[in-house]
């Protein structure tokens, strides 16, 4: 496919009177930044640039453009049925860039705190399920006979303290606790088993039997001799 720039009324096309002319042509940038910016200074009507859009160094201040947000050669400012940028012309295009900036950076916070609560809240629900609630009714009732009876003569005329306390909870200990101790009481076991197993010098010490029987030696001493 020719390359054209897509700038209304430039007619530049990428042949050899364009490289004569040193006339350069840049694809459309892959920064949303920047790609935006580019599209909002050729201000085409229902326009969107795709991989196959190009724009001349025609437009640009100094044949390039930069990646430097402030400068201006950051986009294609040169076109000839538009009047020359102002100063003030490239401080509200700056401006209206770093709302934008500043809008996707918002939106991008909210979206991972969403993120976050959602995690939260899935984690308090898993781990919920550990715990059940006691309502039998047997704690408020401890706790009332363990109250004294002055406190259960209330007149009008003293301020007696209210006594109060939360229903009982009843957790459910942690399966990988469980489990984890489980553990722990069957590599002790298996320890045991082993030490009781292991052969040593222990075994047929000043026993001529056990050591003919596990060594083929005639005694005890013998072995004692050679190793």
């Amino acid at each position: 496919m020719v390359k054209c720039c897509c700038v209304y009324k430039c007619r530049n096309v990428c042949n050899s009177e364009a490289r004569a002319k040193g006339v350069s042509f840049f694809r459309f940038p892959k920064d949303k930044r920047k790609r935006r910016a580019w599209t909002n200074a050729v201000n085409r009507d229902k326009w969107t640039p795709n991989e196959h859009s190009w724009i001349c160094s025609d437009h640009f201040v100094e044949g390039w453009h930069g990646d430097d947000p402030g400068d201006e050669n950051y986009a294609p400012t040169l076109f000839s049925y538009k009047k020359k940028r102002t100063e003030d012309d490239f401080d509200r295009e700056q401006r209206r860039l770093d709302r934008e900036t500043i809008r996707e950076r918002l939106c991008s916070e909210k979206v991972n705190m969403e993120r976050e609560k959602a995690h939260l809240e899935f984690s308090v629900l898993v781990h919920g399920s550990y715990c059940k609630i006691d309502d039998s009714g047997d704690h408020d009732q401890d706790i009332a006979a363990a109250v004294p009876c002055a406190y259960h003569e209330i007149t009008d005329d003293v301020d007696v303290p209210i006594m109060t306390c939360d229903s009982g909870v009843q957790c459910e200990e942690d399966p990988l606790l469980i489990e984890n101790r489980h553990f722990k009481k069957e590599v002790r076991r298996l320890q045991e088993e082993l030490r009781k197993h292991k052969w040593g010098a222990e075994r047929i010490r000043d026993d001529d039997a056990m050591t003919r029987f596990y060594t083929g030696l005639p005694s005890f001493a013998i072995f004692l001799w050679l190793y």
